[in-house]
């Protein structure tokens, strides 16, 4: 039964809550290779995975795979996909959906690690092509692929793209786009590197590919396998006014047609054209911001153990209104706005079954427990060469103590410091930290709130911009008839004030300049003074600096 928007929810609903675990530019998809290994694998559109580290909290340098020069990265094509054979621990197999830069075709790749437990760069030379189908169109590419409890690889085909399907495919049976397809890669028949299972649904005919698993898809960017009932959930973008998630129950003969381009959603598109019989969505959503949005990103069926409250829902969002969904399989739903992400483009799940969702910006969070501790401010400053940090808690129970991270240029949050939480309290309370490496550029930090269960979960992080301090530099040193005054700096001070100081402490040069433009240089001339060693002391703006000056 299709669930709208005006559903009756039955029973409460678990908040979202997510928090911060690192950056990797244009990841598209992420995985853990369900090996033990506790590691993320985060997919880059133009080519490259990356490794996380979850024991480390790390982002590991270096690439898994690199793929990028034979990868088409452009608009909605690019590296797309990832799955791990079940049997990846003792085979080292892995698959990718990329379109390809040779041709723009859609290319469904086999690669080998040779040391599976290994974060090494995995050779290109080790890609087995299983499938290479043409791509009439720039869009609408699909991009996903996983391992269903079956043990066969599935594998999501959008329409091609174009506006409207114009050339009717994911309604074609002999054609492989606009379909869910699923193939045997653990054997092979005649022209193949794979298999057709057979127990496909058009296994054995001559009017419908074989590989199709089920039809009438547009664009499913994001589908995935309940790990627990092995159920499917599919994610399926829109064309104009409506998006939707399609449910395949654990068990299924396949052959299912969602409708697309004849249906959208269950609305009709162009129903001159089409007499099929439609499996409705289970779940579908408007063009519109407040209660809808305008591209649906796929996710999965929380299955881990840190958020016992999610439990069995399946969670989806919406690239452009960032809103969440958390939907049962009878149509129970409940609508979340307040989840604190921009333009989730992917979810993923790890080898414990825990959920991430990643933001176009790079940004990949982690679906955490909400601890007792609401954090009320968060918030810093520069000030006296140190950057300085204050945070309120509204509420506080069983909490332990903040763990003060930084990041800078990129690089990995690290631990600069912890503070005492008071642990138990119903009122305000309030919390400072300073930090006195302050460098120039960025300094972002976080909190990692940490309670006495050792839970923990992060603060938004605040940036701090520190400016470029003052340089100055005197040449020649040593000098003879002159010296220059040379000053570089990102303020404009009010003045400055440069002295020059013999051995003995006597003053023998005292310049004065107010509002001096930057950078700023000044010569001096230096022949009435004797050959020796000099102080020179620069004050700006009440801050003084010394260097050594010699004089021949």
């Amino acid at each position: 039964m299709l669930a709208v928007l005006c559903a009756q929810i039955a029973f409460a609903q678990p908040d979202i809550n997510i928090s911060l675990i690192t950056t990797a530019a244009s990841t598209v998809d992420i995985t853990g290779a369900r090996d033990g290994s506790n590691r993320l694998f985060l997919v880059n559109k133009g080519g490259t995975i990356r490794v996380f580290d979850l024991s480390a909290n790390t982002l590991l340098a270096g690439n898994f795979l690199n793929i990028s020069t034979s990868v088409l990265n452009s608009g909605e094509q690019g590296l797309l996909g990832l799955a791990f054979h079940p049997n990846y621990a003792t085979n080292g197999y892995f698959y990718v959906n990329y379109v390809s830069d040779d041709n723009g075709n859609t290319i469904i790749s086999r690669f080998t690690n040779p040391s599976p437990a290994s974060n090494a760069t995995v050779s290109n030379a080790t890609e087995l092509v299983l499938l290479s189908i043409p791509q009439p169109f720039s869009n609408h590419k699909g991009g996903d692929l996983n391992f269903g409890p079956d043990g066969y690889l599935y594998i999501g085909m959008g329409d091609g793209g174009s506006g409207g399907d114009p050339g009717n495919r994911a309604q074609n049976p002999m054609e492989l786009l606009g379909k869910m397809l699923r193939i045997d890669v653990n054997s092979t028949s005649p022209g193949r590197n794979y298999a057709i299972p057979p127990t496909n649904p058009f296994f054995g005919s001559t009017s419908t590919k074989e590989e199709i698993w089920a039809l009438g898809v547009r664009n499913p960017w994001r589908f995935s396998f309940d790990r627990s009932t092995g159920d499917l959930w599919i994610a399926d973008v829109g064309q104009n006014l409506w998006e939707e998630v399609n449910f395949q129950a654990a068990g299924s003969a396949g052959g299912q047609n969602y409708g697309w381009r004849c249906w959208e959603g269950t609305h009709p598109y162009t129903p001159a054209a089409c007499a099929v019989s439609q499996t409705p969505p289970i779940f579908e959503y408007g063009r519109e911001s407040a209660t809808g949005g305008v591209s649906i990103t796929g996710g999965f069926v929380y299955r881990g153990t840190a958020i016992p409250a999610l439990q069995g829902w399946y969670v989806v969002a919406d690239y452009g209104s960032d809103n969440f969904w958390l939907i049962q399989p009878n149509g129970t739903f409940d609508l979340q706005t307040d989840v604190p992400i921009s333009s989730p483009v992917t979810f993923g799940e790890d080898d414990a079954g825990e959920l991430y969702v990643g933001a176009q910006s790079g940004a990949i969070y982690k679906f955490t427990a909400a601890l007792p501790i609401e954090l009320l401010k968060f918030s810093g400053q520069y000030r006296d060469s140190r950057n300085q940090l204050n945070w309120t808690t509204a509420t506080e129970k069983n909490g332990d103590y903040f763990q003060v991270e930084k990041q800078v240029n990129g690089s990995e949050f690290q631990a600069i410091g912890q503070v005492k939480a008071v642990g138990e309290s119903l009122q305000q309370q309030r919390y400072s930290f300073d930090d006195p490496q302050a460098v120039a550029g960025a300094n972002v930090y976080r909190l990692r709130m940490v309670d006495r269960d050792n839970r923990f979960t992060y603060s938004s992080v605040v940036t701090i911009m520190v400016k470029e301090s003052t340089k100055w530099q005197l040449s020649p040193n040593p000098a003879t008839g002159k010296v220059t005054l040379a000053i570089n700096g990102q303020d404009e001070p009010r003045d400055i004030n440069f002295k020059v100081y013999d051995v003995h402490g006597k003053l023998v040069l005292n310049h004065r300049q107010s509002a001096p433009v930057m950078p700023y240089q000044q010569d001096f001339q230096l022949t009435q003074l004797a050959a020796g060693v000099y102080f020179c002391h620069l004050e700006v703006d009440g801050k003084t600096e010394i260097q050594r000056l010699v004089i021949e």
